[in-house]
């Protein structure tokens, strides 16, 4: 019988997913510091507002004026 990792978190592990990913092509000086948390956050606060702005544009156009 195999024992199972318990999962503490979806988050928890989403975020440690994600910031190995980040470490993948971020600069060194900010691999592991503080400002990643920082750097993480504005870049999915950036993410937010150009999809939304793309998503509004695009229906727009797909509705109609």
């Amino acid at each position: 019988m195999s024992k199972k990792k318990q999962q503490d978190s979806v988050f928890k592990e989403a975020w440690e997913n994600m910031s190995e990913d980040f470490n993948r092509f971020m600069p060194e000086k900010l691999r592991g510091k503080k400002d990643k948390k920082k750097f993480v956050l504005w870049l999915f606060i950036l993410e937010l507002v150009v999809f939304g702005a793309i998503g509004t544009f695009v229906y727009q156009w797909w509705v109609g004026p």
